[in-house]
């Protein structure tokens, strides 16, 4: 709505925050595995889906598939997000929204209309 330098922006910003996530991720492991722990059995799991969004993200710079093989892709990347957001709310239990109060209804109407003014 803006332009498209701003569209340009807002794109590169949001996957430069999604490609830190993994070596932060990898950081953020190895720096609580280091940290004295409560029980000393206790550990950290590695978080190995990191080093896969790694690879993923390499296989696809390189630009190996074709077109309209990424495009389906997409596609079904889109259906399966579209089905978990669903599966999220199917397990959405009003009395468990009763039990913990209007605060945390409060909070949430004020992310949205934050999104939504500062998106606007």
């Amino acid at each position: 709505a803006i332009g498209p330098e701003a569209e340009n922006s807002a794109v590169i910003a949001k996957m430069l925050r999604v490609m830190m996530l993994a070596p932060f991720l990898l950081c953020l492991s190895g720096w609580l595995r280091r940290a004295p722990q409560q029980s000393p059995r206790q550990g950290i799991a590695f978080p190995w889906f990191a080093l896969g969004f790694i690879g993923v993200a390499l296989f696809n710079s390189l630009h190996l598939l074709p077109a309209a093989w990424v495009a389906d892709i997409n596609q079904a990347a889109n259906l399966l997000l579209a089905m978990a957001m669903a599966a999220l709310g199917l397990t959405t239990r009003f009395g468990a929204l009763r039990q913990a109060g209007v605060k945390p209804l409060l909070l949430g109407l004020m992310v949205f209309v934050w999104l939504i003014v500062g998106g606007g």
